[in-house]
């Protein structure tokens, strides 16, 4: 697995302005609208959700000239790492992103939001081991999904864009995304918090890609790798009767997720970490609950599979990842 450097905290700069775009041969000029090259200039700081610990923040992107609040869209982004990497950050969607905001779509972007939140316990890390002191670095369930919760509860009271975004999770990112439409009640000893009051209001579209949707199948798929049952277990427990219930595959979705539109599974066929039998499974049980893969279909599924790139070299490529983003803001807006 690949890692990320993490980034700093509460650091304020103008970042992502990319008014002359770096074109490769497939791509067309962007139009000579200056609204659309206005919006390309972002800027980005690192800001607390929570005090809980030092990993409560998240990274917002707005933009300079920011479209009208109808016709516009924010993304929300969840980094992946098994829960428990302290490398992967909310900082590993910039490459995406800067694809993305060379494109026409970024003309749509209302404000983006790549969330950090608590990590499991990860001891035998070669190089950064936790700390059983460190209450950034000690989380069970459903203290990441909680953290969730709360950051996007923050955003959707600051800037009041409700159900008009779209969430982007990669690797256990995606079983987080999934697991904000799930809207369940995450544990009895968060009753009196804000987050599980849950007054977040779900989102139009999730974008998983190379997402784990099905925890004790995956256990199962990996039984020859012991790190996969270890990571499960430092962050769900031994309980596999709590993994079954935290995994997103099984869902009554019309019933939890009114508000969905659109799912796009993203994964490439080239992932030496997550198979393709994981988003395999998530699309087929999202067509037994009604998601049809027609164009005009009312709650619509996508699978896009890639090739060439393995699990971590989606976001750190991003090309591809952003012209998916975007064909989804073109979409909804």
């Amino acid at each position: 697995m690949s890692y990320a450097r993490r980034g700093q905290r509460h650091s304020e700069t103008k970042l992502l302005t990319l008014n002359q775009p770096q074109l490769n041969a497939t791509q067309k000029p962007l139009p000579e609208d200056p609204q659309c090259l206005q919006i390309m200039s972002f800027t980005s700081s690192t800001l607390p959700y929570s005090n809980l610990s030092s990993l409560n923040t998240l990274t917002l992107h707005l933009p300079a000239s920011p479209p009208q609040s109808a016709q516009g869209i924010w993304l929300i982004c969840i980094h992946g790492g098994a829960w428990c990497d302290p490398f992967i950050t909310s900082t590993c969607f910039d490459a995406t992103l800067k694809h993305l905001l060379s494109s026409s779509p970024a003309s749509h972007i209302s404000g983006i939001a790549s969330l950090n939140y608590r990590l499991s316990s990860y001891p035998s890390h070669p190089t950064d081991p936790s700390s059983p002191h460190d209450p950034a670095r000690n989380a069970k369930h459903p203290d990441h999904i909680t953290d969730v919760l709360t950051a996007i509860l923050f955003l959707q009271d600051k800037y009041k864009f409700g159900d008009r975004y779209i969430l982007i999770g990669h690797s256990c990112g995606a079983t987080l995304a999934f697991q904000v439409a799930k809207k369940r009640y995450w544990g009895k000893q968060y009753e009196s918090t804000e987050a599980l009051e849950l007054n977040v209001e779900s989102p139009l579209a999730i974008i998983g890609v190379e997402g784990i949707y099905d925890l004790p199948n995956f256990v199962s798929e990996y039984a020859h790798e012991p790190f996969y049952r270890g990571f499960v277990e430092h962050a769900f427990g031994r309980d596999e009767a709590v993994w079954k219930e935290a995994s997103v595959a099984d869902v009554d979705w019309e019933e939890s997720w009114t508000e969905g539109r659109e799912v796009v599974i993203v994964h490439s066929e080239d992932d030496k970490l997550v198979s393709l039998k994981q988003p395999e499974r998530m699309w087929k049980a999202l067509g037994e609950r009604g998601w049809k893969d027609d164009e005009g279909a009312e709650r619509r599924r996508r699978f896009v599979k890639l090739k060439d790139l393995d699990h971590d070299e989606v976001w750190e490529d991003g090309k591809a990842l952003a012209e998916v983003i975007g064909e989804v803001i073109g979409r909804l807006t």
